[in-house]
This record gives structure tokens, sequence and C-alpha cells, in this order.
């Protein structure tokens, strides 16, 4: 039987951070009460794409990267609504420059 109640859309809450050697960028999004069967993730170079949902919430997506990403590399584990998805950037931070706050 079908969810006679419509599902909110929701944009994820989302982190997005690289490690100290500025080799692999971690993305967590918080998934609250989603089983991994319905989680769709769909990762580029330069984006992904994320659609989920559980009995009352529908949560979608898709998100521009800091950098190019080598997403066949791309491991992703979901911990009770904790989605993290760790991937090697391609060039590294190569490009970045850190800029002086005044």
């Amino acid at each position: 039987m079908e969810n006679p109640v419509p599902r909110i859309m929701k944009t994820p809450i989302i982190a997005m951070y690289h490690d100290d050697k500025h080799e692999n960028l971690t993305i967590e999004i918080e998934l609250p009460d989603v089983m991994n069967e319905h989680i769709t993730l769909l990762m580029h170079e330069n984006s992904y794409y994320i659609k989920a949902y559980s009995e009352n919430v529908e949560y979608l997506g898709s998100f521009f990267l800091d950098g190019p990403v080598d997403p066949e590399k791309a491991l992703a584990v979901n911990n009770n609504g904790m989605l993290t998805i760790k991937v090697p950037y391609k060039e590294g931070f190569a490009c970045a420059r850190y800029i002086p706050i005044d």
C-alpha cells in the first residue's frame, strides 16, 4: 500500500572538508531514517547528485565540488542516517591559494 501522506521535499544538510594533506575530500550528508536501498548517489569529477527518501521525507540535491575528484575511487557508507563519502582529489589543491582575512 502506498503512503497516503505525501513526502516533504528537503535539501539535505551537508558538510564537505578535505584532509590535512589536501589529497582527499570527505562529504557528510544527513539522511535521517533513510535505508541504503533508498539512496541514489551519482558522482562526477566536479559535482554529485543525491536522491534519498524515508517514509515521510525525500532528500534531493545536486552540488558542485571544490576541485576535480576521482569518482571511480569514491567510497560511501551510510551509518545510522549519516552518509559519509570519501573520494580522492585528482590534482590535490595545486591551484588553491590561502586568502588572508582582515
